[in-house]
């Protein structure tokens, strides 16, 4: 039997008097986890192990009266503090903005800056953008260029619908996809060697 069980150690057949206080006795009355024992579902994994963290915490802090330092909840509470104020601006934003005003028109996915090959001037820049809406087939993609130099705009976009660069298996058809691109950046620079 376990030393630690709340019986004690077994006594030995025939001497009852050198066994008759279990050594154990001693050591749960000075110090004790709970006044009741902890149940969990021995399957339920994240139960375990908190009740083990638990326990080990206890025994750290109640037996050897270490002192627990908060540092880590603290950093922790910080951050969490930090979000939600970082929320509320959003929701006073929100509450002053409503919804058409608030929800950005487009959703840039990237920005790519070209360099000048002499160096002279500002770098031009490419943004790529698109759109999807909920339970619709149409797909925009829009193609902007900002001048380095003149800081003009100007933009380039298509609609098609999705099934035209996948496949009936779903895999994207890059041979059908590909070109569209090309056609939008090429309009574009064709745009911007005329002027």
């Amino acid at each position: 039997m376990c030393p630690f069980h709340p019986r004690g150690k077994l006594k030995p057949e025939g001497d009852e008097s050198s066994y008759s206080k279990p050594v154990v006795t001693k050591l749960r009355n000075t110090w004790k986890i709970d006044d009741k024992p902890v149940k969990i579902d021995k399957w339920d994994g994240s139960a375990v192990k908190n009740s083990l963290d638990d326990s080990a915490k206890k025994v750290l802090l109640e037996k050897y009266k270490y002192v627990e330092n908060f540092g880590l909840i603290d950093g922790r509470l910080t951050i969490c503090t930090i979000s939600c104020f970082f929320a509320i601006v959003a929701l006073i934003w929100d509450y002053m903005h409503p919804f058409p005003e608030s929800k950005p028109e487009k959703s840039i996915f990237l920005v790519a800056h070209r360099k000048d090959p002499t160096g002279m001037d500002p770098d031009d820049i490419w943004q790529l953008s698109s759109s999807l809406k909920r339970f619709d087939d149409k797909y925009t993609l829009k193609l902007t260029f900002i001048s380095g130099r003149t800081k003009q705009h100007r933009e380039a976009e298509f609609t098609k619908s999705i099934a035209k660069f996948f496949d009936h298996s779903g895999t994207l058809v890059m041979d059908a996809y590909e070109p569209e691109i090309s056609r939008l950046h090429d309009s574009l620079t064709t745009e911007r060697k005329i002027k």
